[in-house]
């Protein structure tokens, strides 16, 4: 299973020269399987780059996007998508709901008259549309040799975290972007622990580190986490590789090199994920 990364940035895009290490793209993942299905997690401007590579695949047409939760900086870059216009694509957009909102409804809004000249009704690309249920405690989704499991998390207005398993290698990863960890009630901690633990401990947690401990009393509610929280949770679980994600758009290559030096020097199995990092995962 390979983890390919074309935006891991928070809040909102940055494209000044000195962003350009970690990236200013807001986020997006692509998951390829060894059996060739792909996966792509959250359509922020990242998605864009990510599109353009599955383009060029000579693999499979077809692909699922998976939804976190539907504030903006994660479902932006939908509209640049580019397989959306092709009609050889069929593509799946699937997510839980989130308050009175679902992924179709959502996803039809934001490429809604005026925002876009083209409507979900154009695209010539085939379009699905899912709805997950609110835990996924039976038999997993299953995705062209890839398993999905989620849960909730503790986010304003709500977002959910997934974990990928491919079994034909044993590899696994949690994706856990926009949750506030210290706002987070027991069973909610719970929850996103299991995830991360079962049926394996995961080879890999991305999870969301806005803030460092130092200034997460400035922004508490706001819905995001701090590295320290990361590392603890994936050293309290035993997890091998751990990417700190969601970096705060104020802070430049600079600031995000001082940071990413401190979590490695106090982990080395830890970092900052940056934009076009590309993972290869196995057990």
């Amino acid at each position: 299973m390979k983890l390919i990364i074309g935006g891991v940035r928070g809040t909102n895009t940055v494209a000044q020269p000195d962003f350009v290490k970690y990236g200013g793209e807001t986020t997006s993942l692509l998951i390829e399987s060894q059996a060739g299905g792909r996966i792509l997690i959250d359509a922020g401007t990242g998605i864009r780059s990510l599109g353009a590579r599955l383009a060029e695949d000579p693999g499979s047409r077809s692909v699922l996007l998976l939804i976190t939760h539907y504030h903006l900086d994660h479902i932006v870059g939908l509209p640049s998508l580019g397989l959306l216009y092709d009609k050889e694509w069929r593509i799946k957009i699937a997510a839980q709901k989130h308050q009175e909102f679902d992924v179709e409804s959502i996803m039809r809004r934001i490429m809604d008259k005026p925002f876009w000249p083209l409507q979900v009704s154009d695209l010539a690309a085939s379009i699905q549309f899912e709805s997950l249920p609110a835990a996924a405690n039976g038999s997993p989704l299953r995705w062209d040799g890839l398993e999905i499991r989620w849960c909730p998390l503790h986010h304003p207005g709500g977002c959910t975290a997934y974990r990928i398993d491919e079994p034909a290698t044993g590899a696994s990863l949690v994706f856990a972007t926009d949750v506030e960890w210290a706002e987070s009630s027991e069973e909610e901690q719970s929850l996103l622990r299991a995830l991360c633990v079962q049926p394996k401990p995961a080879d890999l947690l991305l999870m969301d580190a806005q803030y460092e401990a130092s200034e997460y009393e400035k922004f508490r509610g706001w819905g995001h986490s701090t590295w320290e929280e990361g590392l603890a949770l994936a050293t309290s679980l035993g997890i091998p590789r751990l990417r700190l994600i969601h970096h705060d758009p104020q802070k430049n290559d600079e600031a995000l090199d001082r940071l990413n030096a401190e979590i490695t020097t106090q982990a080395p199995f830890a970092s900052l994920a940056r934009s076009s990092e590309e993972l290869n995962l196995s057990s």
